[in-house]
């Protein structure tokens, strides 16, 4: 938790290190813990939350079912029931690859890195649609409106103008899979990149949490990221990043 704030990371090499480079990089010069022991318990207990929430979906984005903790923590952060809209956006760092993407389901938003992964926009883009239905369909909804800013994809399941059998890979045979199991609950919308806006800086940030947990300095980008998403989040509502 910090300045009212949870992030949530499946591992890190010292979290409260990596606290403390959070605040100094939003600009903070002093900070301490909560005194009051009611409020530590609630807080802490958020802090958990948000640390299993990162986890199920690192499991979800592995192709694995979280335990049955991360899906409790899944489905308390956002229950789910009827026809949510889906909103994605993957980042590809230009100097390494390293892949991130980030995530609305309604205006709950999500991100995370892919460990390990490196490749480009379109891979972190269909990534992003796999680990946001994935999610979604965890949570128990019904219905899927994904909207994403990436022509490929949406011509590809929502217009059916490129052939299935062409241009195939291993990543777009599971996006296919999982397409074709949710059937007609699934639709897809392209929209101009000024909608996606908020999970593309997701993606950013959970990229800046990443660098900064090795203590790597950010990019001007991560850095606005980093500090934009945590001054909406702390304000609360659907709030512009």
């Amino acid at each position: 938790m910090l300045d009212g704030v949870p992030y949530g990371l499946p591992r890190s090499r010292d979290v409260a290190a990596l606290a403390a480079r959070h605040a100094g990089a939003l600009g903070f010069l002093e900070w301490h813990d909560v005194d009051d022991s009611a409020a530590r318990a609630v807080q802490a207990g958020r802090a958990v939350r948000a640390a299993l929430v990162a986890r199920a979906l690192t499991d979800l984005a592995a192709g694995v079912q979280p335990d049955a903790h991360g899906l409790a923590a899944l489905r308390a952060d956002l229950p789910g029931a009827g026809v949510v809209r889906v909103r994605t956006d993957g980042s590809a760092d230009k100097t390494d690859g390293h892949l991130s993407l980030g995530y609305l389901l309604g205006d709950r938003p999500y991100a995370l890195n892919l460990p390990g992964a490196a490749g480009h926009e379109g891979l972190a883009e269909r990534e992003a649609i796999r680990v946001a239905l994935s999610h979604a369909r965890a949570l128990g909804f019904t219905g899927f409106h994904v909207q994403s800013d990436h022509k490929f994809h949406v011509r590809r399941y929502g217009e059916d103008l490129i052939h299935r059998g062409r241009r195939k890979s291993d990543s777009l045979e599971r996006l296919d899979a999982l397409v074709d199991d949710l059937g007609g609950a699934v639709t897809f919308e392209y929209v101009g990149t000024l909608d996606t806006d908020a999970p593309h800086r997701m993606a950013l940030h959970a990229r800046a949490l990443w660098r900064l947990d090795g203590g790597v300095p950010l990019s001007r980008a991560q850095g606005v990221a980093l500090r934009r998403v945590h001054f909406a989040l702390k304000a609360g509502g659907s709030v512009l990043y």
